[in-house]
């Protein structure tokens, strides 16, 4: 099993994962974020799970913090749970469900804000082939699951996202400057959808409410106008432009 291997002067860095019926991809999830040593702990918060997802989380009660929900609360919960617990001056949240994560995608993530070349990071997986310059921000890249923000920015925040669901990275977006979100290329990286997941019948039922969330938490004004004012955002090192 792999361990966190952070040395004394790294970043403090906490990796939060919201986690509900993930029996089939959670555990190659967490192999590949403690493989990476890049974060000093990595919380991952079971949000009611009914299928084997606690049984395999307890097989990593070392090297890991599990936080229990008794029932199912919904993501913006879970997240919140996860970042109350967290102690590193850097929150990175990831997906429960990821293939081919590496060390690199996680700098990417960390490094414009250690830098102060931003708040916000948003990772976006790209194939391998993907050599674009510049990636846009769009609504598919202020949905992704993977991005890092200083804990401070998110503290004051967890209260309104604990109701949100699947609407909290929408809210998120919201609540800091586009100036200062930075949209990273995560080449190599697989981001597992619900059909890979779930039966196609649970699938279905898992994005009507997905998009009911979404619409919700986009429906309020501040959040529409944000939404009406996309613009390209300033380009940051992919994961494969710096590698330490």
């Amino acid at each position: 099993m792999a361990y966190i291997n952070v040395g004394s002067e790294a970043p403090s860095v906490s990796v939060v994962i919201a986690a509900y019926n993930e029996e089939r991809f959670i555990a190659q999830t967490l192999e590949s974020v403690l493989r990476t040593g890049v974060a000093h702990e990595v919380i991952v918060v079971d949000d009611g799970s009914s299928d084997g997802t606690p049984r395999i989380l307890a097989d990593y009660s070392g090297p890991i913090s599990v936080v229990t929900h008794a029932a199912n609360r919904g993501k913006g919960a879970a997240v919140a749970t996860g970042i109350r617990r967290a102690t590193g001056d850097i929150v990175v949240l990831c997906d429960a469900h990821l293939l081919g994560l590496e060390r690199s995608h996680l700098l990417a993530l960390i490094e414009p804000l250690r830098e102060d070349l931003a708040d916000v990071t948003l990772g976006v997986a790209v194939s391998t082939d993907n050599r674009e310059g510049a990636m846009r921000l769009t609504p598919t890249a202020i949905l992704t699951g993977q991005r890092a923000y200083r804990r401070r920015h998110l503290l004051p925040l967890l209260a309104e996202m604990e109701s949100l669901g699947y609407g909290v990275e929408t809210f998120l977006h919201t609540r800091h400057v586009r100036d200062r979100t930075l949209v990273v290329r995560l080449p190599g990286l697989v981001h597992l959808t619900k059909r890979h997941k779930l039966t196609p019948s649970d699938a279905l039922t898992c994005y009507l409410r997905e998009a009911r969330e979404i619409a919700l938490a986009a429906s309020e004004p501040q959040v529409l106008w944000h939404l009406a004012t996309f613009r390209a955002a300033r380009r940051v090192m992919s994961s494969d432009d710096r590698v330490s």
